[in-house]
């Protein structure tokens, strides 16, 4: 297909232009196929088909936005669904696999039926080391009441590639949605996740973890939209920026009409190794709603000098202590993970053996 023109990651409300942070614009981007896919499903309750309903799929808003929608219009969208009484032990693990020099599209559709569980763990990896191409993962959600989802996403594609990896959830009265989510690999890495918690006491809980590579460029967009009365929001940002990456994180908490004693909360802790580094942190919270309690904040700084004393004391170098420390804030996401094998696979790849 030709390249579009796209504009993803839009704040909700926009601040001054010069600060270059109310959207992204891409130009040229196309889509030539889709990405081989692995599934593996274990225990109970997980089906596996594609889905046949478009309105289900419409319906859902996504934090990279509309043009995301039109980029992948024409790919097949695959589908995961629990039912009640399935048990908690029902596992799905996919992944997609890029090529080489390829320009790769898949759309996933998780739909958690009334008061069932479901639990998928999502892998975007390269089978081969490409030096150009693009990979793109559209992810929509829909839990219906009493459900929960648990999700766990890690991107680890090679420096040479870019990746739009995008997510889209609507939840119903008392459902809820977990988020556990690692932006590892992509010279360029564009994210996006908005959660609509449309129920009475609905809620969404994040952990987001990033770490910057050499020269990569990171911009994401998390929003999550409070309708229902006593949801509750909860997005915990954690990353690591060295040697000239650039990063742009936009977090928005939005309190809409008719959302009394709804509470949001969006904090984000970066850790700078280096002073060639750009760090954009954007918390925002828009409020409609009186009744309701909203949290932001950011930590932004470089290790601890008393932490780096005490571990060159014992004999460890100053640049391996800092790797060590940058490691473990990812390693702690890594280890919720509910597979081994994707483990495995993410901790060789920040080993450098996958990069």
């Amino acid at each position: 297909m030709n390249g579009i023109d796209m504009t993803v990651n839009r704040l909700p409300a926009r601040t001054w232009n010069w600060l270059k942070v109310n959207e992204v614009r891409l130009a040229d981007v196309r889509i030539e196929g889709a990405c081989p896919v692995s599934l593996t499903i274990s225990g109970n309750g997980v089906r596996s088909t594609r889905l046949s309903d478009g309105d289900a799929w419409e319906r859902i808003a996504t934090g990279m936005g509309l043009d995301m929608d039109a980029l992948l219009e024409k790919t097949t969208v695959g589908l995961l669904t629990s039912e009640a009484g399935g048990g908690e032990d029902g596992l799905a693990v996919v992944e997609y696999m890029a090529g080489a020099d390829g320009y790769l599209g898949n759309r996933l559709y998780l739909h958690a039926e009334k008061d069932s569980e479901l639990n998928v763990v999502v892998l975007y990896r390269a089978t081969v080391h490409p030096s150009t191409g693009l990979a793109a993962l559209q992810t929509k959600v829909h839990v219906e009441s009493g459900a929960k989802v648990r999700l766990y996403m890690a991107q680890i594609l090679p420096d040479g590639m870019t990746s739009l990896n995008d997510i889209g959830v609507d939840c119903e009265a008392g459902a809820s949605f977990e988020l556990i989510r690692l932006e590892l690999g992509a010279g360029k890495a564009y994210a996006g996740c908005e959660v609509d918690l449309k129920g009475t006491s609905s809620g969404f809980q994040a952990g987001i973890g990033y770490a910057g590579r050499p020269n990569q460029k990171l911009d994401m967009n998390y929003t999550v939209r409070h309708r229902g009365k006593k949801t509750e929001s909860l997005m915990e940002v954690t990353g690591v920026l060295a040697n000239e990456t650039k990063k742009l994180f936009r977090g928005t908490i939005d309190f809409l009409p008719g959302c009394g004693g709804a509470k949001g909360t969006e904090t984000e802790d970066v850790l700078l190794l280096g002073d060639r580094v750009v760090n954009q942190t954007v918390p925002l919270i828009l409020c409609a709603e009186e009744d309701v309690e909203g949290n932001h904040g950011a930590t932004i700084g470089r290790l601890d000098e008393t932490t780096l004393f005490y571990l060159e004391s014992r004999g460890i170098p100053k640049e391996e202590a800092e790797q060590m420390m940058a490691r473990a804030k990812t390693d702690a996401l890594c280890a919720q993970i509910p597979s081994k094998k994707v483990r495995d696979q993410i901790q060789a790849f920040l080993c450098g053996a996958g990069r």
